[in-house]
């Protein structure tokens, strides 16, 4: 039976929907499909191009959104994603399926670390360059500020975000250096995104999480002082939840 409202979890750059290997598998959004299979509205997960524009992966979400059946959209998107639902949303949803945007740690006005990477010198830019390609750029301060001047908001969707901050001593070693050069500008962040940027329309929470802990991702020891890992299976059951409520 056709539902009438479906979530389409939409992953950040580097991302992918699910990686296949001998006897198990890896999800971007770790474990979320299998945890939240008892859900009453179906769950989708698409694979965008990894290190594509926002405008390539828009296009592609697209064709993925065209194979759903159900009326009504609600697009979760967690890093770029966030931009990217918002692109589609805006540019490409003539039918106006989607009703509703959640972003995750999206870096709505820009990311510092992305214009470190775009323009930096040394080996880190360089060789992060390399590997981000074309997607990078789109995630700079000044590349978000042209996406937002451009991209408009659809007054029928309600938009509403999430943000999330560690201090920099609950940072993996790698994360501080970012996580002290973003707070220079803003003070909160989680390694990648400041909590100023994450915001649009409504901020729904900051929760204490780094940017992969988002997605269900640690690269810490455990440590229940700091509450790491940061708990993303609740966390989402929580918003999908809070989804079905408002729309049943």
């Amino acid at each position: 039976m056709k539902s009438k409202y479906a979530v389409v979890f939409v992953h950040g750059i580097l991302g992918f929907d699910r990686i296949r290997l001998p006897g198990f598998s890896i999800e971007y959004f770790r474990g979320l499909s299998y945890a939240l299979q008892d859900a009453p509205l179906p769950l989708f997960f698409p694979r965008l191009p990894a290190v594509g524009t926002v405008m390539e992966r828009a296009g592609l979400l697209s064709g993925y959104i065209n194979t759903i059946a159900s009326e009504n959209l609600c697009l979760i998107g967690h890093s770029m994603g966030g931009l990217d639902a918002r692109y589609y949303a805006s540019k490409v949803d003539t039918g106006h399926r989607v009703k509703q945007i959640i972003t995750v740690g999206t870096p709505h006005h820009g990311s510092p670390l992305a214009d470190l990477i775009v323009s930096g010198k040394g080996p880190f830019p360089v060789i992060a360059r390399h590997i981000l390609k074309s997607g990078i750029h789109d995630l700079t301060v000044e590349a978000c500020n042209r996406f937002n001047a451009s991209v408009t908001d659809r007054p029928d969707i309600m938009y509403l975000s999430y943000a999330g901050a560690r201090p920099v001593a609950e940072m993996p070693p790698w994360y501080r250096g970012w996580t002290r050069m973003i707070n220079k500008e803003a003070n909160g962040n989680d390694s990648q995104v400041a909590v100023t940027s994450a915001r649009w329309g409504k901020l729904a929470g900051v929760v204490r999480a780094d940017h992969l802990e988002l997605a269900g991702w640690s690269l810490a020891l455990p440590d229940r002082e700091t509450c790491r890992p940061f708990d993303h299976i609740a966390f989402y059951r929580q918003i999908v939840k809070d989804i079905v409520e408002k729309t049943y």
